[in-house]
């Protein structure tokens, strides 16, 4: 199945790029928590960008490292069950607070928001359990027309492409990923809908050739006017930023014209 084709905003349209906060607005808040999203909304943005991991029990929480700070050591989150993991006082800099659930944070903002939902690696005795897991909460808080499934595994995007064919997939890379000889991004999995490169991998070429193929393009982590407008220009389909409010206006500027 297609997605659905009521949504507001097709690969490379005239509209300006999304906006969405880097797990939030890490600036003003812990990143990856409640207050990160709240304080991204608050800044503007469309929606935000969060990692997902599977506890010891097999929950979907919202934290970007594989493990994290309890009491004096560290322990991976996947050996932690969910009430432990809800448990731990994290902190990172100034700011400190709780990890969520990937269900915490729809029912908090459900559809008001959009979501760049990146599927982190972690153990698990079924190895699509966390594909599973996510693909269900998007869709029983019918949010596909609002969430985009991003991995730097092509073959976590095909398990979840398989498990919801209506689901958009993006994938991730940066300078590290094997991209074969002549091609601008690294080879797609199956039903894959879009490309997520980091900034400076970012062309007028890359847009062109993805604009040609008919993939959105998702840009991290922009943190600078001037560079989120030329992307604006370029015709990104979002643009992740740690500073929403910083980057906002420069996305609303003219639209890219289309390139022969």
């Amino acid at each position: 199945m297609d997605a659905p084709s009521s949504l507001p905003l097709l690969p490379h349209s005239d509209a300006p790029p999304l906006l969405y906060g880097h797990r939030g607005a890490p600036r003003r808040a812990l990143e990856n928590t409640l207050a990160s999203f709240d304080a991204a909304e608050a800044e503007g943005a469309d929606g935000v960008e969060l990692d997902v991991r599977l506890t010891q029990d097999g929950e979907a929480v919202v934290f970007h490292d594989a493990d994290l700070l309890r009491g004096d050591r560290r322990v991976a989150v996947a050996g932690l069950t969910l009430l432990e993991a809800l448990e731990v006082d994290l902190r990172k800099g100034e700011h400190s607070g709780r990890m969520p659930t990937l269900r915490d944070v729809f029912l908090r903002y459900a559809g008001a928001l959009r979501y760049l939902v990146e599927l982190k690696p972690c153990p698990s005795l079924r190895p699509s359990l966390l594909e599973h897991r996510v693909a269900r909460l998007v869709e029983s808080f019918a949010l596909l027309e609002k969430a985009w499934i991003l991995s730097f595994s092509a073959d976590s995007l095909r398990r979840f492409k398989e498990i919801c064919p209506a689901a958009r997939t993006v994938l991730l890379f940066d300078g590290t990923a094997f991209r074969p000889e002549g091609r601008l991004w690294p080879d797609l999995p199956k039903g894959c809908d879009g490309i997520a490169p980091e900034a400076a991998l970012s062309s007028e070429r890359l847009f062109a050739a993805a604009r040609a193929e008919g993939l959105s393009t998702h840009v991290w982590t922009v943190n600078d006017p001037e560079t989120a407008s030329r992307l604006a220009r370029w015709g990104a389909t979002s643009v992740v930023s740690d500073d929403p409010a910083l980057v906002r206006d420069a996305l609303s500027g003219p639209p890219a014209s289309p390139v022969c």
